[in-house]
Order: C-alpha cells, then sequence, then structure tokens
C-alpha cells in the first residue's frame, strides 16, 4: 500500500513545461516569421506612401484642368524663358498658389495679396502652410521646422516643367530648347491647344523629392516678371544667388516660390555639350554625399532633376490629367519628348 502511495505522488509532483531546447525552437520560429513579415509591412506601407504620392498629382490634375476652364489657361509654372529663350523670369505666383483655390485650400489662397511677393510680411504667414497635398509621403528627407533659419515655410516635393534643353531629335545634352506645357510659349501661363503633340504625351508635372531644405535657387529672389523687387522690400532669401551675386537667392524648396518650377536639363557629369545623354535624367544620383554629384550642385539629384524615393522610378503628371510611373531607366531622349509640348517628335512607349 504505501509503494503505491508513493509512485502516485512521485508521478503527481512532476512539472509539465517546456524543455530549454523547446524553448529555443519556439523561439526561433518566431524569429524567423517576424523576419518573414517585417519585408511585407514595409512594403504595404510603402505601396500605401506611393499610392498617396500619385492621389496628390491626381488632385493636382484635376487642379489644373478646372483652373484652365476658368481662365482658359493653365496654371502658371512659375520659372519661364521669354521667347527670345535667353531671358529667364518668374511668375508673381506659383503653380501651388494658383491652384489653392481648386485643391479646397481656399481659405489659405484668400490670405495672399496677390499684388506683393509671397515673401512679402503681408504673404509669409500664408505661405508658411503646411499642406500635405504637395508633399510625398515617401520623402525620408523631409525636414520640418525652420531649418534655414529665415522662416517656416510650407514645402512641395513636386516640379513644374518648365523647358527641357534636352535634344528631342535623339537626346543630345543641352542642344534643344522647348518651353514646358505649363510655361507656355515664353509668355508664363500656356495653353492646351498649344500642345500639339497630345496632353497624353506630355508632362506637366514632375515628382521631385529630396531637395534639401536650405537649397539656394540659383537666381535672385526680387527677380519677377514686369516687376522688381529690391532689398528695400525686405525679402529674405535661402542664400546668395549666383546669377546675381550679393541678391538673396530663390528657394526651390518652397512651394510658393516659382523657383520649385524647373528646366529638365539632365546632371552634368559624365555629358558633354553635343552628344548623346551618358546619364540617367530620372533619379540620378541617389547618395547626396556622392563626390561626384552632390545635390547642392545644380541639375544634379534632386536638384531641378526628377527625383523620388520610390524604387524604381518616378511619378508623373500628364497633360490629360493622368499619373504615371515612369522608370529610372528610360533614355534622355524620352524624357525630353515628354517635357516638350510641341516638338512634333513621336514620343512611343514608356
Amino acid at each position: 500500500m504505501s509503494e503505491i502511495h508513493s509512485s502516485f505522488r512521485t508521478k503527481s509532483s512532476a512539472q509539465n513545461g517546456f524543455t530549454l531546447i523547446e524553448l529555443l525552437v519556439v523561439i526561433a520560429i518566431i524569429a524567423v516569421l517576424i523576419a518573414l513579415l517585417l519585408p511585407a509591412v514595409q512594403q504595404a506601407r510603402e505601396a500605401a506612401r506611393r499610392s498617396q504620392c500619385k492621389n496628390n498629382l491626381k488632385q493636382m490634375g484635376l487642379a489644373m484642368h478646372n483652373y484652365e476652364e476658368t481662365y482658359s489657361r493653365t496654371p502658371p509654372a512659375g520659372e519661364f524663358t521669354l521667347s527670345d529663350k535667353t531671358t529667364r523670369t518668374f511668375t508673381r505666383s506659383s503653380y501651388f498658389t494658383s491652384v489653392l483655390p481648386f485643391t479646397d485650400q481656399a481659405p489659405v489662397y484668400n490670405r495672399f495679396d496677390m499684388n506683393m511677393h509671397y515673401a512679402s510680411a503681408a504673404n509669409a504667414a500664408a505661405a508658411q502652410s503646411k499642406l500635405a497635398l504637395f508633399l510625398c509621403p515617401s520623402n525620408s528627407y523631409y525636414s520640418p521646422g525652420d531649418a534655414e533659419g529665415l522662416g517656416d515655410y510650407g514645402q512641395t516635393d513636386y516640379m513644374p516643367i518648365a523647358y527641357t534643353d534636352i535634344g528631342t531629335a535623339n537626346g543630345e545634352f543641352k542642344t534643344g530648347f522647348h518651353h514646358g506645357l505649363l510655361a507656355g510659349n515664353g509668355s508664363g501661363y500656356g495653353k492646351f491647344s498649344e500642345c500639339t503633340d497630345g496632353l497624353s504625351n506630355t508632362v506637366a508635372i514632375w515628382e521631385d523629392a529630396g531637395k534639401p531644405m536650405g537649397m539656394t535657387g540659383k537666381y535672385s529672389l526680387f527677380m519677377e516678371h514686369g516687376h522688381t523687387w529690391t532689398s528695400g522690400d525686405g525679402l529674405t532669401g535661402c542664400g546668395t544667388s549666383t546669377a546675381t551675386p550679393g541678391d538673396p537667392g530663390r528657394c526651390p524648396k518652397r512651394w510658393a516660390d516659382g523657383d520649385n518650377s524647373n528646366g529638365v536639363s539632365g546632371p552634368s557629369a559624365g555629358n558633354v555639350t553635343g552628344e548623346v545623354m551618358k546619364t540617367n535624367v530620372l533619379n540620378n544620383y541617389k547618395d547626396p554625399n556622392n563626390t561626384d554629384c552632390p545635390w547642392s550642385t545644380n541639375n544634379c539629384g534632386p536638384n531641378d532633376e526628377p527625383f523620388s524615393q520610390h524604387v524604381g522610378g518616378v511619378h508623373c503628371l500628364l497633360g490629360d490629367g493622368s499619373v504615371r510611373f515612369v522608370s529610372e531607366n528610360i533614355a534622355a531622349v524620352t524624357v525630353a519628348r515628354l517635357c516638350a509640348p510641341a516638338d512634333g517628335q513621336v514620343l512611343g512607349e514608356f
């Protein structure tokens, strides 16, 4: 009787649980599952951000067509070249300022005095509005706050096309000159009727995310078509203009500055004037610290060139209001033809 009782007591007191080896196996399985799950989660998040970026451009396209229907001309690109194809100048309002009423931002637009510069005391508060529509959520280089020390202005990750000087015949480096769809034929304002290549074959806006916050434009903040501002107007730029030494430079990162409109020229590294482009025009030089082409250099990286943080390409808004994702491996000549609304060249697939 005592032996039976002793055996029963020994079995009942035995502990039920994982051995050390079993515990390590479970931990290893969980680690593998997490390792498999994280990339999927990251891809899903990037897909959502990419979809939001595309939707931003879609909204801008609707605004562009509503503006054109109202005023019988496109919103201004912001920067443009006169019909002499030499004199560079700027409209008083940028593309983004002009379309504010057509993007549910009438309260911001109504705070602007359109007779004054955007950086004047009268307009600075409105120009400092932070508008998500003008920002790509995938931009990992976005720097909120007053990083310039010159006012916490609202930013943009998109660029209207002012012109392209890549030859549309065969992609020669800086040999052809064509006004952009929104820049008009030297007037600052375009018309859809001037787009003889077809609106579905012409880009109005490229994505251009990643511009350094304090990047200074080449031209003076004082430059404006039909009016020249002076230092007495109290305007402060993002540094010193190289085209007009001593003047404050324009600020391409700000959505209210017309210099966020650009001419697509391609990076200069590895290219010789008159020869076919040797480097990509989209997403060129992903590294901001590349010694051959730092982003502070004109026509390099996101400085005046289509650029994105999306893998493999860049979004663009076409003149018909549709949005396309264009491969970064596209030929420079095709990019040039997309930027030129009336070059007469056959575009082909892209």
